[in-house]
């Protein structure tokens, strides 16, 4: 019976992608670029690929509640259809950045009481160093870790199959790293985002805010949950950040780079590494891109989690260098269109 209730699901979320656009107009969930100046797709674009995740985990919920399977998981799958319902009236109303920020931690800091587990009280490193946070310290930290990637996921959703191809390659290593009914719930959770994928790569759907809210944290806590279960391959505090360096590199460099020329960090701009990389390479280039840097770095770490450090250093350098060289492509165009105008 559990088999057939996650099937269901994946029927649920396949039928609500085939009338994503009847979903779309029924929740007033329409992606409109004529209404944000920085969006470039034609045509208005329903904004429901919340509602495909959340019928995967409302899929994942009776199958805990009814025949407790992976009941560990329960407290995230409920704080991420919180927070998928959040970003599904962000989507809607355009709430204020200090709005969603109250409710992003209120229900972080939910997590957290439901799922103690869940807390960081020290960081072990692949060189061989304990940093130890102590209680108050981690749940500061472990709550900034979830806010933070639901953020940068958010921010990273600016073109098709970006955050669900690297939510993929996410999962799947969970699946490999987990055991038990566990590894089955990252194993499902896959599949609905390969769903979600064959509709949202011709356009058919988008994330939404409330997509990429959800979808943040249920991989943000999954992450933390394989760090805190010491599987058979290590997981390292910097493991982590091997995992999750694209949204988090790229996240901080805007905000960084936006704060500095005096912008509001949080005001949506096509400053994006995927921006660079469509605009002076191809429409593909950041689906390329962040698929093959995820899951070349990911492997690597499975391979020699040991070596973590000097895979995120490498990380650092290619994301440097790629972000220099295309930010160059783009000033030089720029300046080829400007001259040729006169």
């Amino acid at each position: 019976m559990y088999e057939i209730t996650l099937g269901l699901g994946l029927v649920a979320a396949f039928f609500a992608g085939k009338k994503a656009l009847f979903v779309g107009l029924s929740l007033g969930l329409l992606d409109d670029p004529k209404v944000e100046a920085h969006k470039k797709h034609h045509g208005m674009v329903p904004q429901v690929g919340s509602v495909l995740l959340l019928c995967g985990l409302v899929a994942l919920a009776i199958g805990a509640a009814l025949w407790g399977k992976a009941t560990v998981f329960l407290p995230i799958i409920i704080c991420a259809f919180l927070i998928g319902v959040l970003g599904i009236v962000d989507d809607r109303l355009k709430l204020s950045w200090r709005t969603r920020f109250v409710f992003l931690w209120s229900i972080v800091g939910l997590l957290l009481f439901l799922l103690p587990d869940l807390l960081i009280d020290k960081l072990v490193w692949s060189w061989g160093q304990t940093s130890d946070l102590g209680f108050i310290g981690g749940i500061g930290f472990t709550a900034l870790c979830l806010v933070g990637l639901v953020i940068a996921l958010n921010m990273m959703d600016g073109f098709n199959g970006g955050i669900l191809s690297q939510g993929i390659v996410w999962l799947l290593m969970f699946a490999n790293l987990a055991s038990g009914d566990l590894a089955t719930v990252f194993l499902y959770l896959a599949m609905t985002l390969l769903v979600i994928l064959a509709f949202n790569m011709p356009s058919k759907l988008f994330m939404g805010d409330g997509g990429a809210y959800a979808l943040g944290l249920v991989l943000g806590a999954s992450a933390i949950m394989m760090y805190g279960a010491e599987p058979e391959t290590p997981v390292y505090a910097d493991t982590i950040v091997v995992w999750l360096a694209l949204p988090t590199f790229d996240c901080l460099r805007v905000i960084f780079m936006r704060v500095l020329k005096g912008l509001s960090p949080f005001h949506p701009r096509r400053d994006h590494l995927h921006h660079l990389l469509m605009k002076t390479v191809h429409r593909h280039a950041g689906l390329a891109f962040s698929f093959l840097y995820t899951a070349t770095a990911v492997l690597a770490a499975l391979w020699r989690p040991e070596y973590s450090w000097l895979i995120v250093l490498a990380q650092l350098l290619v994301l440097g260098l790629t972000v220099s060289m295309t930010s160059r492509m783009a000033k030089l165009g720029t300046e080829a269109s400007v001259v040729e105008a006169e």
